[in-house]
């Protein structure tokens, strides 16, 4: 009998369905070893809303993943000043809401849920 591994039994998101093949693979791999569900696939009422449950962040561990961090593709120092994006967005107001999730072994998902704007 064969077996399945978790990666391929995970429902895909259409973000997840957008990936190239090799980002989708990683993707799914990360996503079914820490939080067994794509996240977004879930709902708001899965996260708790409090600022309390946010894991505790310093100056130096934004600095290491925005500029110190290697790439898992290249091995190259990334210096992602792309992810300031992330920022932008939340300073501009387009995060609508913050949700947190506890994971085991100390893991912890936050994932802003966007607020979209549609002009028709």
């Amino acid at each position: 009998m064969a077996t399945t591994s978790m990666e391929e039994t995970v429902p895909e998101s259409p973000y997840c369905r957008d990936l190239e093949p090799v980002s989708r693979i990683r993707y799914k791999q990360l996503v079914s070893k820490y939080v067994g569900s794509d996240p977004y696939l879930m709902k708001m009422s899965e996260f708790s809303g409090e600022y309390k449950d946010l894991p505790t962040i310093e100056a130096v561990d934004i600095t290491n993943y925005l500029v110190l961090q290697t790439s898992y593709y290249t091995k190259q120092q990334m210096k992602a000043y792309k992810s300031m994006d992330a920022y932008n967005f939340f300073v501009s107001g387009w995060v609508h809401k913050l949700g947190t999730k506890r994971l085991h072994d100390g893991y912890c998902l936050v994932f802003a849920f966007e607020l979209y704007c549609y002009i028709i």
